[in-house]
């Protein structure tokens, strides 16, 4: 190893975030306890798309065909509601091997639907590992999948949901491998 990729994989190592307890949303063993993530689809809203996600090797594997039939267009895998306080960290991070679509990392502040979402996209490499670091300051305000003008700061500490959804016109049949979703 010369001396500049010695150097390079000292300043990634430490960048790199340490998963624990208190930071890491979900990955393989969470997503088989209580307190699951679940499917939330189109269909909510009247749409016809369907998903799955189960544990394979270790890692949540994320399925399902989105339809633009009916008004339709999303898949979601989202968290438990409950009471979140990300005010002790700058974003989210995630790990993941997909089909190269774009994906979005979305956030609520209510536990009841209003159809607002803190939203932020981004895009994937098909077949590839990829880590994801995504700065709260980054996402906007959604309201039914629109952008609003809003300037709204983000309530870290009154977060009460997460979900990482396909969407944007994108029909058809959807993959993602998801190691972890974790604050950082």
């Amino acid at each position: 190893m010369n001396f500049l990729s010695f150097i390079l994989a000292a300043i990634i190592m430490n960048n790199s975030v340490q998963q624990n307890e208190n930071n890491v949303l979900i990955n393989a063993s969470l997503m088989k306890t209580e307190n699951q993530w679940r499917i939330v689809n189109d269909g909510v809203m009247g749409g016809l798309s369907s998903s799955n996600a189960i544990v394979k090797d270790d890692k949540i594997v994320f399925t399902g065909n989105v339809s633009l039939e009916n008004n339709g267009g999303f898949a979601s895998l989202r968290s438990p509601v409950k009471d979140y306080d990300f005010s002790e960290f700058t974003g989210l991070e995630l790990k993941l091997k997909t089909d190269g679509k774009r994906y979005s990392i979305s956030m609520k502040e209510t536990s009841y639907f209003t159809g607002y979402f803190y939203t932020k996209s981004f895009e994937t490499k098909k077949d590839e590992w990829i880590v994801i670091q995504i700065p709260f300051d980054q996402l906007k305000l959604y309201y039914f999948g629109q952008e609003t003008n809003s300037n709204k700061i983000i309530p870290l500490n009154n977060i009460k949901e997460i979900s990482l959804l396909i969407g944007d016109k994108q029909a058809g049949e959807f993959k993602a491998e998801i190691d972890y979703i974790m604050l950082y």
